[in-house]
């Protein structure tokens, strides 16, 4: 398990082996930070971590902000834990890209796909999505609270044909 897994408490200790682990049905390149799914039903956990410079990340697989590739018509069923104890966060996928020229802007986009945001999370809580990416593209997993976007909390998500 990490180590700000171990030291946020007992209560998150279960929720530790399933951000640190590959998720079932994926593979896990941590050499390129990406993970991915070769299954139409996917079921993620996103963990919510803050550390002492005050830049949030989203930790999935064992990594920071990873690349998650999953094939077109996947089902996603997403968990997300908000360990950062102080601020509430969110997550939603974006169609845009970074880098974001105005972050406040892609912050308030409309989701990609129906279904596929969480908009706010309080402290030490969980939130839950549930979406189908119907649409091949690379798209991006936001923060979407405020001034998240500025210091690191997204990564890339690509829906990939034929997959």
């Amino acid at each position: 398990m990490d180590d700000e897994w171990q030291s946020a408490g007992s209560e998150n200790a279960a929720n530790a082996e399933l951000v640190s682990s590959a998720p079932v049905d994926a593979s896990v390149d941590s050499e390129e930070s990406r993970i991915i799914f070769q299954t139409k039903r996917v079921n993620l956990a996103i963990a919510v971590l803050p550390n002492a410079f005050d830049d949030a990340r989203f930790h999935i697989g064992g990594m920071d902000d990873p690349r998650i590739i999953t094939p077109l018509g996947s089902e996603i069923v997403l968990n997300v834990y908000n360990q950062d104890g102080l601020r509430s966060h969110g997550w939603k996928l974006i169609r845009r890209t970074p880098p974001f020229p105005s972050p406040e802007k892609a912050a308030s986009d409309p989701p990609a796909f129906q279904g596929a945001e969480i908009s706010h999370i309080p402290p030490n809580e969980q939130g839950t999505a549930h979406f189908i990416v119907d649409q091949p593209g690379v798209y991006t997993y936001i923060c979407p609270e405020l001034n998240d976007h500025d210091i690191g909390l997204y990564g890339i998500w690509e829906v990939v044909p034929g997959h």
